[in-house]
Protein backbone atom coordinates (compact mmCIF):
# COMPACT_ATOMS: atom_id res chain seq x y z
CA UNK A 1 0.00 0.00 0.00
CA UNK A 2 1.05 3.31 -0.72
CA UNK A 3 -0.02 6.81 -0.10
CA UNK A 4 0.13 9.01 -3.20
CA UNK A 5 1.63 12.52 -2.62
CA UNK A 6 1.66 15.46 -4.64
CA UNK A 7 5.17 16.71 -6.29
CA UNK A 8 7.45 18.69 -3.76
CA UNK A 9 10.63 19.83 -3.35
CA UNK A 10 12.22 16.95 -2.26
CA UNK A 11 10.32 13.39 -2.02
CA UNK A 12 11.65 10.95 0.48
CA UNK A 13 10.69 7.62 -0.15
CA UNK A 14 10.63 4.40 2.27
CA UNK A 15 10.26 1.01 1.75
CA UNK A 16 9.61 -1.59 4.61
CA UNK A 17 9.15 -5.32 3.92
CA UNK A 18 6.66 -5.57 7.08
CA UNK A 19 3.20 -3.90 7.73
CA UNK A 20 4.53 -3.19 11.45
CA UNK A 21 7.50 -1.33 9.97
CA UNK A 22 5.37 0.64 7.95
CA UNK A 23 3.08 1.57 10.42
CA UNK A 24 5.84 2.98 12.93
CA UNK A 25 6.96 5.26 10.06
CA UNK A 26 3.36 6.62 8.94
CA UNK A 27 2.96 7.16 13.02
CA UNK A 28 5.99 9.71 12.82
CA UNK A 29 5.77 11.26 10.34
CA UNK A 30 2.12 11.86 11.05
CA UNK A 31 2.98 13.49 14.35
CA UNK A 32 5.60 15.52 12.55
CA UNK A 33 4.52 16.53 9.32
CA UNK A 34 7.26 17.77 6.57
CA UNK A 35 6.72 21.37 5.66
CA UNK A 36 8.14 23.82 2.70
CA UNK A 37 6.91 21.57 0.29
CA UNK A 38 8.54 18.51 0.93
CA UNK A 39 7.03 14.91 1.24
CA UNK A 40 7.15 11.49 2.19
CA UNK A 41 5.72 8.45 1.56
CA UNK A 42 5.81 4.89 2.70
CA UNK A 43 5.06 1.83 0.64
CA UNK A 44 5.10 -1.69 2.06
CA UNK A 45 4.89 -4.17 -0.57
CA UNK A 46 5.53 -7.64 0.99
CA UNK A 47 9.05 -9.08 2.08
CA UNK A 48 11.90 -9.96 0.32
CA UNK A 49 14.11 -9.08 -2.81
CA UNK A 50 10.97 -8.91 -5.17
CA UNK A 51 8.48 -6.70 -3.40
CA UNK A 52 11.55 -4.31 -2.44
CA UNK A 53 12.13 -3.92 -6.10
CA UNK A 54 8.71 -2.98 -6.51
CA UNK A 55 8.01 -1.20 -4.09
CA UNK A 56 11.23 0.78 -4.53
CA UNK A 57 10.15 1.04 -8.16
CA UNK A 58 6.59 2.54 -7.12
CA UNK A 59 8.12 5.47 -5.23
CA UNK A 60 10.71 6.32 -7.96
CA UNK A 61 7.37 6.17 -10.10
CA UNK A 62 5.64 9.11 -8.34
CA UNK A 63 8.79 11.42 -7.84
CA UNK A 64 10.87 10.12 -5.34
CA UNK A 65 14.03 11.67 -4.82
CA UNK A 66 16.04 9.57 -2.05
CA UNK A 67 15.35 5.96 -0.92
CA UNK A 68 15.42 4.72 2.68
CA UNK A 69 14.85 0.72 3.36
CA UNK A 70 13.63 0.98 7.45
CA UNK A 71 13.04 -1.98 9.45
CA UNK A 72 13.91 -4.75 11.25
CA UNK A 73 17.36 -7.14 10.85
CA UNK A 74 18.57 -10.36 12.07
CA UNK A 75 21.83 -10.12 13.87
CA UNK A 76 25.36 -11.41 12.63
CA UNK A 77 27.62 -9.42 15.24
CA UNK A 78 27.97 -11.83 18.65
CA UNK A 79 28.25 -8.40 19.90
CA UNK A 80 25.57 -6.95 19.57
CA UNK A 81 21.83 -7.01 21.34
CA UNK A 82 18.64 -7.16 19.96
CA UNK A 83 17.71 -3.26 19.80
CA UNK A 84 20.60 -2.47 18.28
CA UNK A 85 19.80 0.51 15.24
CA UNK A 86 22.37 -0.53 12.55
CA UNK A 87 23.49 3.26 10.51
CA UNK A 88 24.04 1.17 7.58
CA UNK A 89 27.52 2.20 5.89
CA UNK A 90 26.98 -0.45 2.21
CA UNK A 91 25.44 -3.30 1.70
CA UNK A 92 26.29 -6.99 0.71
CA UNK A 93 24.41 -7.73 -2.25
CA UNK A 94 24.37 -11.73 -1.72
CA UNK A 95 21.50 -12.50 -4.08
CA UNK A 96 22.13 -13.90 -7.15
CA UNK A 97 22.26 -10.61 -9.28
CA UNK A 98 24.66 -8.92 -6.52
CA UNK A 99 27.03 -11.97 -6.26
CA UNK A 100 28.46 -10.24 -3.66
CA UNK A 101 28.71 -6.66 -4.55
CA UNK A 102 28.91 -3.95 -2.14
CA UNK A 103 26.34 -1.02 -2.88
CA UNK A 104 27.47 2.08 -0.79
CA UNK A 105 25.04 4.11 1.63
CA UNK A 106 24.72 8.12 1.41
CA UNK A 107 27.56 9.15 4.13
CA UNK A 108 26.07 12.68 5.19
CA UNK A 109 22.51 10.74 5.59
CA UNK A 110 24.66 8.52 7.40
CA UNK A 111 26.02 11.24 9.96
CA UNK A 112 22.52 13.30 9.70
CA UNK A 113 21.04 10.15 11.00
CA UNK A 114 23.63 9.46 13.88
CA UNK A 115 23.65 13.38 14.90
CA UNK A 116 19.97 12.52 15.65
CA UNK A 117 19.71 9.07 17.68
CA UNK A 118 22.39 9.57 20.02
CA UNK A 119 21.09 9.55 23.08
CA UNK A 120 17.70 8.04 21.67
CA UNK A 121 18.85 4.32 20.77
CA UNK A 122 22.19 2.41 20.59
CA UNK A 123 23.69 2.65 17.15
CA UNK A 124 25.99 0.60 15.23
CA UNK A 125 27.27 2.02 12.42
CA UNK A 126 28.10 -0.89 9.95
CA UNK A 127 27.57 -3.06 6.88
CA UNK A 128 24.45 -5.01 6.29
CA UNK A 129 23.92 -8.15 4.02
CA UNK A 130 20.60 -8.37 1.93
CA UNK A 131 20.08 -12.04 1.00
CA UNK A 132 17.73 -13.89 -0.97
CA UNK A 133 16.58 -15.91 0.98
CA UNK A 134 15.89 -15.91 4.98
CA UNK A 135 18.79 -16.12 7.25
CA UNK A 136 17.53 -17.90 9.87
CA UNK A 137 20.24 -20.22 11.51
CA UNK A 138 23.03 -19.06 14.11
CA UNK A 139 25.56 -20.52 11.81
CA UNK A 140 24.78 -18.93 8.58
CA UNK A 141 24.57 -15.49 10.56
CA UNK A 142 28.03 -16.45 12.41
CA UNK A 143 29.39 -17.09 8.80
CA UNK A 144 28.54 -13.75 7.39
CA UNK A 145 29.74 -11.53 10.38
CA UNK A 146 32.86 -14.08 10.18
CA UNK A 147 33.08 -14.28 6.64
CA UNK A 148 31.91 -10.70 5.41
CA UNK A 149 32.13 -8.79 8.17
CA UNK A 150 28.39 -7.80 7.86
CA UNK A 151 26.76 -6.92 11.07
CA UNK A 152 22.73 -7.61 10.02
CA UNK A 153 21.42 -9.30 7.25
CA UNK A 154 17.62 -8.48 5.76
CA UNK A 155 15.98 -9.51 2.61
CA UNK A 156 15.02 -5.77 0.80
CA UNK A 157 17.71 -3.31 1.31
CA UNK A 158 19.85 -4.36 -1.87
CA UNK A 159 16.87 -4.23 -3.94
CA UNK A 160 16.27 -0.66 -2.44
CA UNK A 161 19.67 0.18 -3.23
CA UNK A 162 19.91 -1.17 -6.91
CA UNK A 163 17.16 0.94 -7.19
CA UNK A 164 18.25 4.43 -5.71
CA UNK A 165 21.90 3.45 -7.64
CA UNK A 166 20.06 3.10 -11.03
CA UNK A 167 17.55 6.47 -10.09
CA UNK A 168 21.03 7.95 -9.30
CA UNK A 169 19.66 9.48 -5.79
CA UNK A 170 20.61 9.03 -2.48
CA UNK A 171 20.29 5.73 -0.64
CA UNK A 172 20.12 5.07 3.27
CA UNK A 173 19.35 1.82 5.53
CA UNK A 174 18.14 1.88 8.96
CA UNK A 175 17.62 -1.51 10.49
CA UNK A 176 17.07 -2.76 14.04
CA UNK A 177 18.37 -6.13 15.17
CA UNK A 178 15.26 -8.68 16.03
CA UNK A 179 17.11 -12.05 16.50
CA UNK A 180 20.81 -11.65 18.00
CA UNK A 181 23.45 -13.40 16.11
CA UNK A 182 23.69 -16.53 18.55
CA UNK A 183 19.36 -17.21 17.80
CA UNK A 184 17.95 -19.73 15.69
CA UNK A 185 14.53 -18.88 14.49
CA UNK A 186 11.92 -21.73 15.31
CA UNK A 187 10.77 -22.87 12.41
CA UNK A 188 7.41 -22.57 13.52
CA UNK A 189 8.18 -18.80 13.16
CA UNK A 190 8.59 -18.69 9.44
CA UNK A 191 5.76 -20.96 9.19
CA UNK A 192 3.11 -18.14 10.54
CA UNK A 193 4.98 -15.35 8.25
CA UNK A 194 2.15 -14.88 5.38
CA UNK A 195 3.32 -13.22 1.85
CA UNK A 196 3.05 -10.08 2.64
CA UNK A 197 4.44 -10.07 6.28
CA UNK A 198 1.72 -10.53 8.10
CA UNK A 199 1.53 -12.99 10.61
CA UNK A 200 -0.91 -15.55 10.43
CA UNK A 201 -1.25 -17.19 13.78
CA UNK A 202 -3.77 -20.27 12.79
CA UNK A 203 -0.67 -21.51 10.74
CA UNK A 204 1.48 -20.78 13.79
CA UNK A 205 -0.70 -22.20 16.16
CA UNK A 206 -0.84 -25.41 13.64
CA UNK A 207 3.28 -25.90 13.04
CA UNK A 208 3.12 -25.28 17.04
CA UNK A 209 0.83 -28.59 17.16
CA UNK A 210 3.39 -30.25 15.03
CA UNK A 211 6.54 -28.81 16.97
CA UNK A 212 5.93 -28.14 20.41
CA UNK A 213 9.79 -27.83 20.84
CA UNK A 214 9.12 -24.34 19.12
CA UNK A 215 7.47 -23.01 21.90
CA UNK A 216 10.27 -21.54 23.97
CA UNK A 217 11.78 -20.26 21.13
CA UNK A 218 8.71 -18.41 19.74
CA UNK A 219 8.43 -16.82 23.60
CA UNK A 220 11.65 -15.25 23.11
CA UNK A 221 11.43 -14.13 19.32
CA UNK A 222 8.22 -12.02 20.54
CA UNK A 223 10.25 -10.45 23.82
CA UNK A 224 13.19 -10.20 21.29
CA UNK A 225 10.70 -8.19 18.43
CA UNK A 226 9.18 -6.16 21.00
CA UNK A 227 12.54 -4.96 22.06
CA UNK A 228 13.35 -4.39 18.14
CA UNK A 229 9.73 -2.95 17.30
CA UNK A 230 10.49 -0.14 20.34
CA UNK A 231 13.78 0.83 18.55
CA UNK A 232 12.37 1.12 15.72
CA UNK A 233 9.68 3.62 16.97
CA UNK A 234 12.34 5.84 18.95
CA UNK A 235 14.60 5.85 15.97
CA UNK A 236 11.34 7.30 13.49
CA UNK A 237 10.29 9.71 16.24
CA UNK A 238 13.43 10.92 16.27
CA UNK A 239 13.92 11.43 12.92
CA UNK A 240 10.97 11.81 11.33
CA UNK A 241 9.25 13.48 9.14
CA UNK A 242 12.23 13.42 6.61
CA UNK A 243 14.50 11.01 8.74
CA UNK A 244 17.92 12.51 8.07
CA UNK A 245 17.47 12.45 4.30
CA UNK A 246 17.66 16.77 4.16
Amino acid sequence: MNDTVSPAKFHLGIVTGLGFEAEIARAAIAAAAPSGGDAVTVVCHGPGQAHGHSAARSLLDIGATALLSFGVAGGCNPDLPTGTVILSTGVRDLTADGSGEMLFTNREWQRRLKSRLLGNVLIEEAMLASVAVPATGAAAKHGLYSNLNAAAVDMESSAVARAAIGAGIPFMALRAIVDTADTSLPPAALAGLGPDGTPRIMAILRAVCRRPQDIPGLVRLGIASGKAKRALERSAAATAPMFGAI
